[in-house]
C-alpha cells in the first residue's frame, strides 16, 4: 500500500507556535488588529462616567435580568423564558435582558451595564473590516476599526446600555454573515438567520428594518436561493423556528403592537386617511437621507443623544460616502456592493414609523461606514493606478492616522468636557444623578440613621428603576416630591430629609405653607451650581386652617359648557384631579 503524499507532507510540516504565527503576519493585520485595541479602549476608558447621565432605559435592562432571575427565567405571569420584557408600559426588551444575566449576578455596577453591549459593539469595526478584505477586495480593510472608532453616534451610543446599539452589532453580523452566504460558502444562511432574528428582538425599531432587508435580499439573488432548494428549504425551517419566539409573544399579547405605537404617539394609529399616512411615512423615511441631519449638528435629537459641536457622522467623510455611493451605483451587479445598498435604502425605515431620531437611525451608521470606507478605497486604488503603489499605501496610512487621532481626540474631549457640554441636567436635559446622586444618599443615610428620606423622582424618567438598581430591594427610600404635603397636612418633623431639584426648592417659598426650611447639603451639578438640596422643613403656625379653605374651595363644583347631541348644554361637576 502506497503512503498517502498529502498526509506524509502534513505530517512533515512543523507546528507555529503563538510567537511564530504573530511573526507571520503581515502589516495590515497588525494595523487591524492595533485598530480594534483602540477601538475598545474608547469604549471602555471610563465608561461610567460618560455619558455623565445613567437613564432608567440602561438600568431598566440589569433590572429586568434581576427579577427575570428571581422568579427562575420566568415573567409575572409565570410563562417561562419570555419573549419581551415590559419597560414604561410597553414591551421592547427582549435580547439585552438575556445579555445582561451575568451581571445581574454580580455587584451592580454602571461599567458593567454599559461594558456589555459596549464590547458587543466590537463586532461591527471587526465584520466590516472582514467584509471589506473577503468580499470587496478592498486595501484599507484594515482601517475599519479606527474609522468607527471616530464616528460620534457611534461612540456616545456604543457607552450606553441602549439596547439600540447591540440592535445595530447584530445587524451589522447579520449583513456579514450574508454575505458570506452569498459569496463565500451557503453554508452560512444559517448564521446570517441567526444574527438576524438577533437584531430583529434586540431592537424593536429594528423589526421593520430586518424584515425588509430580509425579503429584498430575497428578491435580488433569488435565483442564488433557489439553486440550492434543500439548503434554503433547510434556511427556512430555521427561520421558522427562530420565528417562534414573537409568534408565541403576539400570541400572549396581540394588542402589545398597537399599544406600543400608542405611547410613541405614532401617526400610523391616528384616525388620518391611510393615504396621508403614506405620505407622512414617505417623508420621515426621505428625511432619514438627510445629510444635514447626519454630517451636521442638529437640534431635533435630544442633547443628551448628541456629541456638541458634532454631526452624527464626521463632516469629513461625506466626500467619502458621496464616492462610495457613486461607486455602488456603478457595481449594482455586483452582490457585496449590492447588499450595502439594500442596506442603506432600508434602514430609515424603522424610524419612518413614528420620526427621525438617532436611537431609531443609528443602523445607518453601518451602510455609512461603508460607503464612507469604500469612497477612501476608490481614492487610494486611482493614486496606485495614476502614480505608484506606494504613494496609495502612505495616503491609506495617513487616512488611518486622520481616523485615529479623531476617535483619541474626541474621546479625551468627552470625558474631560462632557459634563459640562451642556448645562440642562434635568428632566428634559441631561438627566444627571445616577451613581453620584445614590452614593451621596447612602452616604448620608450612614452618617444619619435616624433621618427618613425622601427623593424627589422628577429629575428623571423612570427614577424609581435607577433607584432600585444603586439601593436594592426593598428601597431604603421613599420616593417622591413635597407636592403632596403643600395640598394635604401630612405628618412632617424634622426626622424627614427631602432631597430635591433647585425648581422645587425654589418653588417652596411660594406654598406660603413652610416655615424653618434648612438645607443639610447640596450635591453640586457637574457645572458647580447646587443640583440637589437635602432640605428640612416644617408647616407654619396656623397651616390647618389655610388647609381647610383650600379644600372647601375644590369641593365647590365648577360650571362649564359643552355641545351634546348637536345642542350647547351648560354642566356641573365636581373639580378634575387636585383643581
Amino acid at each position: 500500500m502506497e503512503a498517502d503524499p498529502t498526509l506524509a507532507q502534513s505530517q512533515a510540516k512543523p507546528k507555529l507556535n503563538l510567537a511564530q504565527k504573530l511573526h507571520t503576519l503581515s502589516w495590515q493585520e497588525w494595523a487591524f488588529a492595533l485598530g480594534m485595541l483602540l477601538y475598545l479602549a474608547t469604549r471602555l476608558i471610563q465608561l461610567d462616567k460618560f455619558p455623565i447621565y445613567f437613564f432608567t432605559d440602561e438600568a431598566v435592562q440589569t433590572m429586568s435580568a434581576v427579577d427575570l432571575l428571581a422568579r427562575g427565567l420566568r415573567d409575572v405571569s409565570g410563562r417561562l423564558l419570555p419573549t419581551y420584557f415590559e419597560n414604561g408600559g410597553q414591551y421592547n426588551l427582549s435580547l439585552s435582558v438575556y445579555l445582561q444575566l451575568i451581571p445581574a449576578l454580580l455587584p451592580r455596577s454602571v461599567f458593567l451595564t454599559r461594558a456589555v453591549p459596549a464590547v458587543i459593539s466590537l463586532v461591527v469595526p471587526l465584520t466590516m473590516g472582514f467584509a471589506l478584505r473577503d468580499f470587496f477586495k478592498a486595501r484599507l480593510w484594515w482601517a475599519a476599526p479606527v474609522f468607527m472608532a471616530a464616528v460620534p453616534a457611534w461612540f456616545l451610543h456604543s457607552r450606553t446600555a441602549f439596547e439600540t446599539s447591540l440592535g445595530v452589532s447584530m445587524f451589522s453580523l447579520f449583513l456579514y454573515f450574508y454575505l458570506c452566504y452569498r459569496l463565500k460558502d451557503r453554508r452560512y444562511l444559517l448564521w446570517a438567520f441567526l444574527f438576524g432574528a438577533l437584531a430583529f428582538y434586540a431592537y424593536s425599531p429594528l423589526q421593520l428594518v430586518v424584515v425588509l432587508t430580509g425579503l429584498v435580499l430575497l428578491a435580488v439573488d433569488w435565483r442564488y436561493h433557489w439553486a440550492d432548494r434543500r439548503g434554503l428549504l433547510r434556511g427556512l425551517a430555521i427561520l421558522a423556528l427562530l420565528a417562534a419566539p414573537y409568534v408565541r409573544f403576539r400570541l400572549q399579547y396581540p394588542e402589545a403592537l398597537s399599544q406600543h405605537l400608542i405611547q410613541l404617539q405614532s401617526y400610523w394609529v391616528s384616525s388620518q386617511p391611510l393615504g396621508v399616512k403614506i405620505g407622512e411615512f414617505l417623508r420621515r423615511y426621505l428625511r432619514g437621507f438627510d445629510p444635514a441631519y447626519w454630517f451636521l449638528p442638529n437640534s431635533s435629537d435630544l442633547i443628551r443623544h448628541q456629541m456638541k459641536g458634532l454631526g452624527h457622522m464626521r463632516l469629513i467623510s461625506l466626500p467619502f460616502v458621496l464616492l462610495g455611493l457613486i461607486a455602488a451605483l456603478r457595481r449594482l451587479k455586483d452582490p457585496a456592493w449590492r447588499v450595502v445598498l439594500i442596506a442603506l435604502l432600508v434602514a430609515p425605515t424603522g424610524a419612518a414609523l413614528v420620526d427621525v431620531a438617532i436611537t431609531r437611525l443609528l443602523v445607518m451608521i453601518i451602510p455609512l461606514g461603508y460607503l464612507a470606507l469604500l469612497g477612501m478605497e476608490q481614492l487610494v486604488a486611482w493614486l496606485a493606478q495614476k502614480h505608484t503603489q506606494l504613494a496609495a499605501r502612505w495616503v491609506g496610512v495617513g487616512f488611518a492616522l486622520l481616523w485615529t487621532a479623531l476617535s483619541v481626540s474626541m474621546t479625551a474631549d468627552a470625558l474631560k468636557n462632557g459634563p459640562t457640554w451642556y448645562e440642562d441636567y434635568g428632566l428634559y436635559g441631561m438627566q444627571w444623578g445616577g451613581e453620584t446622586l445614590f452614593e451621596e444618599i447612602k452616604a448620608f443615610m450612614q452618617a444619619h440613621p435616624d433621618k427618613e428620606v425622601h427623593l424627589s423622582p422628577s429629575w428623571a424618567n423612570g427614577t424609581d428603576v435607577i433607584a432600585r438598581f444603586f439601593l436594592g430591594d426593598p428601597l431604603p427610600i421613599q420616593m417622591g416630591t413635597i407636592e403632596p404635603y403643600t395640598l394635604y397636612q401630612l405628618p412632617l418633623d424634622e426626622q424627614i430629609v427631602f432631597v430635591m431639584t433647585p425648581e422645587e426648592y425654589s418653588w417652596i417659598p411660594t406654598t406660603g405653607k413652610f416655615t424653618d426650611v434648612e438645607v443639610l447639603q447640596c450635591l453640586p451639578y457637574p457645572n458647580g451650581k447646587c443640583g440637589f438640596y437635602f432640605v428640612t422643613l416644617r408647616y407654619i403656625d396656623g397651616v390647618e386652617e389655610i388647609f381647610a379653605r383650600e379644600q372647601a374651595e375644590r369641593r365647590k363644583p365648577e360650571q362649564a359648557e359643552l355641545e351634546l347631541l348637536g345642542q350647547k348644554v351648560r354642566v356641573s361637576y365636581s373639580p378634575l384631579d387636585i383643581g
